[in-house]
């Protein structure tokens, strides 16, 4: 019985030993939450460039069909807080692009679809920045293709992964500003008229996603 007793408290001895060691060490748990800028994009006018109604008889049958430029206003509001941001867009009716309607000067990456009827495809246009600034200072566009190397721009855009963005020096990299003003032109090309079904209306249905993102 004595041998039992004394295994006994031996194992309680170790028991007591190993929980004084357990609180020895205690965990040291650091939080919080680094929230990125709050910014608000917005386009004039609801983001909608109306061409209005279009005779056909104003057609080309044999050429492509280019209409006037039209434009409407880009804000970019940061509050007071600046920051690094661009800007991509998506082309929602890339399918119905008609490659090679913009002409000289413009790659098919800045070609956006204007919709279909059935097969026959509508037309084309174009998108630039023009005009951008902040707090007065004149601000000069820039892009890189996915995550590469920033370069000069010419304003026109092309499609995603091509990310835009604006510097406000002599150096190519994204300015930290917090407010944004600029133009986002459109020109739109009509297809070829004996490319198109005259018998009905046809409608342009141009789309695209513009998304603002923190760089």
């Amino acid at each position: 019985m004595k041998k039992i007793f004394g295994l006994t408290m031996g194992v309680i001895c170790l028991a007591a030993s190993l929980s004084a060691q357990a609180t020895t060490v205690a965990q040291l748990v650091v939080r919080g939450t680094i929230t990125p800028a709050a910014c608000n994009l917005s386009l004039g006018g609801g983001g909608i460039i109306d061409y209005g109604v279009i005779r056909s008889g104003e057609l080309s049958q044999t050429a492509f069909n280019p209409r006037e430029e039209r434009t409407t206003s880009l804000v970019v509001n940061c509050g007071t807080t600046p920051a690094k941001f661009g800007l991509t867009l998506t082309d929602l009716q890339g399918g119905s692009k008609v490659p090679g309607i913009l002409g000289t000067g413009f790659t098919e990456a800045q070609n956006y679809g204007l919709g279909a009827v059935g097969t026959r495809r509508t037309g084309g246009y174009s998108v630039t920045l023009r005009d951008l600034r902040s707090s007065g200072v004149v601000l000069n566009p820039i892009m890189r293709v996915s995550a590469g190397a920033w370069q000069n721009s010419d304003g026109k855009v092309a499609q995603t992964p091509s990310q835009y963005s604006w510097r406000n020096g002599v150096t190519v990299t994204p300015a930290s500003i917090s407010q944004l003003t600029g133009v986002i032109a459109v020109k739109a090309v009509i297809n070829r008229a004996q490319d198109l079904d005259l018998t009905r209306d046809v409608t342009l249905d141009g789309r695209a996603t513009l998304v603002l993102s923190y760089i």
